[in-house]
């Protein structure tokens, strides 16, 4: 009978604060960080499924439902995540469930069909993507980029827009994640690795001014978008493009 009462008020909290997020989606939940170290067995590496310059990323069972909880490397990217997120929800952003401010950690849902960087490169010998499929994450991707760049008083830019960056639902509709890209490179250390693997993804307008714009989410679209279509990372298209020129001038010259 306890348990069953117990059961009956956890299920109407949760749907109360449902409610609440539905009138207003600038509510999060503060978890304890006791549901943290349960969740993650004390934040064990058999739980970890990712390790980036935004944080570590552990996959957790809170409250019967799985989630993503992420150690931010620093209270400064974990302040700007959550400022960005609290801005609203949309069907294409990762929606954040709640965060627990002693350990700068945040608690997503669970996106169990992994990145679209994998998906593009067949990685682990995954299906390639369908036409659909990639027509439908492009669609997602803009919705979200101009819902971004709608929010008032100030236009909100993601800066770091990569396939790694894009994951997928258990329904395959696609989220973006990581909001850190405008606050990491103010941090100390040597970023060069991290900034390697943006490169092909940057607008060279803010690697010239380091100035992030919402044009630069358009410019990482376009990259996106060419390797959805060609199947192939930026690196590789721009060597065949290169390699295509030089044969074409080739064979009009000869």
């Amino acid at each position: 009978m306890e348990c069953q009462r117990f059961k009956r008020e956890r299920d109407n909290a949760v749907r109360q604060l449902n409610e609440l997020q539905d009138q207003n989606p600038q509510i999060f939940l503060e978890f304890p960080i006791t549901n943290l170290l349960q969740a993650t067995e004390n934040f064990s590496d058999l739980c970890k499924v990712g390790d980036t310059e935004y944080g570590r990323v552990y996959k957790g069972i809170i409250h019967d439902t799985t989630v993503a909880i992420k150690l931010c490397r620093s209270d400064i990217l974990f302040q700007q995540e959550v400022s960005i997120l609290r801005q609203g929800r949309h069907p294409s952003i990762v929606n954040c469930i709640g965060k627990c401010s002693e350990v700068s950690a945040l608690v997503y849902e669970w996106l169990p069909n992994g990145n679209l960087q994998d998906h593009i490169v067949c990685a682990n010998g995954s299906t390639p993507l369908s036409w659909q499929i990639r027509t439908q994450i492009i669609g997602e991707i803009c919705s979200a980029l101009l819902f971004l760049h709608s929010c008032e008083p100030h236009a909100l830019v993601h800066g770091d827009l990569r396939p790694c960056n894009i994951f997928a639902n258990a329904n395959f509709r696609s989220k973006i994640c990581n909001f850190g890209m405008l606050t990491l490179f103010l941090q100390p250390g040597n970023h060069q690795p991290a900034l390697t693997a943006r490169l092909p993804y940057l607008d060279p307008e803010f690697l010239t001014t380091g100035e992030l714009t919402p044009l630069s989410d358009v410019y990482s679209l376009g990259v996106i978008i060419l390797c959805l279509l060609t199947g192939l990372p930026p690196l590789t298209i721009a060597k065949e493009l290169a390699l295509c020129t030089s044969q074409a001038v080739s064979r009009h010259w000869s």
